[in-house]
């Protein structure tokens, strides 16, 4: 079975064009646990500019959309709806989270927006 999931997940993401969110943090963290990967968790708001450029140019780009579809599960949380339920603190958005799924130990952080090379070099570190 968990072959079978994996098999399905690589063949959806090899024809990705944007990156596969999960629709919370606690299903995100169990896809994470179940097929091995890291948590990769953005804190945004639709108002705000920085989230948007990351979400509609960066986060748009195919091969960081690869990348991170092939090594992560992905969540956006956004700082005012889902506020009681953060698992980090913060200072500022958008913030970019990446954890353990099983311990939620936090093994990097990125505040604010970046270019595609860079925020592509970030990921590729924390994997």
């Amino acid at each position: 079975m968990k072959l079978l999931l994996l098999l399905i997940t690589l063949s959806l993401t090899l024809f990705a064009d944007s990156i596969n969110y999960e629709k919370d943090l606690e299903s995100a963290k169990q896809k994470a646990i179940q097929l091995d990967k890291k948590l990769m968790i953005m804190y945004s708001t639709p108002s705000c500019p920085e989230c948007n450029y990351m979400k509609k140019k960066v986060l748009k780009d195919k091969e960081i959309v690869s990348f991170i579809n092939d090594n992560f599960v992905s969540v956006i949380m956004d700082i005012k709806k889902d506020e009681k339920i953060l698992p980090y603190k913060f200072i500022g958005i958008p913030t970019f989270y990446f954890s353990n799924a099983s311990s939620m130990k936090l093994l990097a952080k990125k505040i604010g927006g970046t270019r595609e090379k860079q925020f592509l070099q970030i990921v590729k570190n924390v994997k």
